[in-house]
């Protein structure tokens, strides 16, 4: 009887363990703190005879809401999509660039100074609120060739929760554990019985 106490316990310690994983794959899944909206620019008012501009696509960005000239915007720490069929490759990061600010409240989504990303061969494209004029004219600007102003639109998008693959190996560690304790088990009852 001795020997079916020890394995029970050994049993149960395994069990502590293997949900211990499996609570730190539950935490470790959560999204991180970040907001996802979705963003059109899509016009033929071009400037100095260029072709039209499309731009579509997601910023990521911060949940953690700043003042910006005295509206509520969150940081954009990240952007994707395309620019005239060509795949934007991320924000434009240079010494001294000015940071980012997706504005949520008030008459524009982007302040003055909008946001800069890079495409194909084209780097430090600038898409921002164009000043002075109505609040729903942006304009995308850059390598001389990209130049125009128009409507652009901007929503919150709805994203999916994927777990990180660090997160699906903890799952299946845990799911592994729980599994090798009731075969411990199996066997200590066997041999308890024998």
């Amino acid at each position: 009887m001795i020997p079916q106490i020890a394995a029970d316990r050994r049993g149960a310690n395994m069990k502590k363990i293997a949900l211990g994983i499996m609570a730190l794959a539950v935490v470790a899944s959560a999204p991180a703190s970040a907001a996802v909206f979705n963003f059109t620019f899509d016009t033929t008012s071009t400037l100095f005879g260029g072709p039209n501009q499309t731009i579509r696509g997601t910023f990521t960005t911060t949940d953690t809401a700043v003042d910006r000239f005295g509206f509520t915007g969150l940081a954009i720490t990240g952007i994707s999509g395309t620019i005239n069929g060509t795949a934007i490759s991320g924000l434009f990061d240079a010494p001294g660039n000015p940071t980012y600010y997706y504005l949520t409240s008030g008459p524009t989504f982007l302040d003055g100074s909008g946001v800069r990303f890079n495409a194909g061969d084209a780097t430090n494209i600038a898409f921002f609120h164009q000043d002075g004029v109505a609040s729903d004219t942006y304009r995308v600007n850059g390598n001389g060739t990209i130049s125009a102003f128009g409507p652009a639109t901007s929503s919150p998008a709805a994203v999916a929760v994927v777990p990180e693959p660090a997160t699906w190996a903890m799952m299946l560690v845990g799911f592994g554990m729980i599994g090798a304790t009731a075969r411990y088990r199996r066997r200590a009852a066997k041999i308890a019985y024998a």
